[in-house]
C-alpha cells in the first residue's frame, strides 16, 4: 500500500459525528480521544504509536475512515504540533463511510485535558501547563 506525507488540514473525516472513545483491538482500546491526545503531548506515548490511518482520493480531496484518529491529529495540529502525518493510501472506503467533512462531532466529552485549552486566546496557556507537566514529569 502507498503511503504520503499530508498535512492533517488537508484529510477529511468520512464521519459527521465520532465516538469519544476508542473500541476494538488496539492499544488505545477504551481511551478517550481527549486522553490519547494528552498522551502525546505529555509525551507518554509517541505520535508513531499511534496507527497510520489510511485515506483514499474522492475528486480533489483525501479522505479516510479511521475518524478519531484523524480528530486526534487534526487536535494535536491546531496545538502546534506535528505538521504533517505519514498515511497509507487505499483505492475505497467502508460504504457506510460515504461523508466528506473538514468537521466532526464528538460524540460525549472527549476527555484530556489539553482539549479544554484547544482554542486560540488559550494557546499561550496552554504552552505554560505543558512545560509545567513536562517539569513535574521529568522530577519523577
Amino acid at each position: 500500500m502507498p503511503e504520503l506525507r499530508l498535512a492533517r488540514s488537508e484529510i477529511y473525516f468520512s464521519q459527521t459525528s465520532i465516538a469519544n472513545c476508542f473500541n476494538g483491538a488496539s492499544k488505545q482500546t477504551g481511551r478517550s480521544i481527549g486522553d490519547t491526545v494528552d498522551d502525546i503531548l505529555l509525551e507518554r506515548c509517541r505520535i508513531k504509536d499511534i496507527p497510520k490511518i489510511s485515506v483514499v482520493r474522492k475528486g480533489k480531496k483525501w479522505v479516510t475512515a479511521d475518524n478519531r484518529r484523524l480528530w486526534i491529529f487534526k487536535t494535536l495540529e491546531s496545538l502546534g504540533h506535528c505538521a504533517t502525518i505519514s498515511v497509507k493510501v487505499k483505492k475505497w472506503l467502508c460504504s457506510k463511510k460515504d461523508v466528506v467533512s473538514k468537521y466532526v462531532k464528538v460524540r460525549g466529552d472527549p476527555g484530556g485535558v489539553f482539549c479544554l485549552l484547544k482554542r486560540e486566546e488559550c494557546k499561550a496557556f496552554h504552552r505554560v501547563l505543558f512545560a509545567l507537566s513536562k517539569l513535574h514529569l521529568e522530577a519523577y
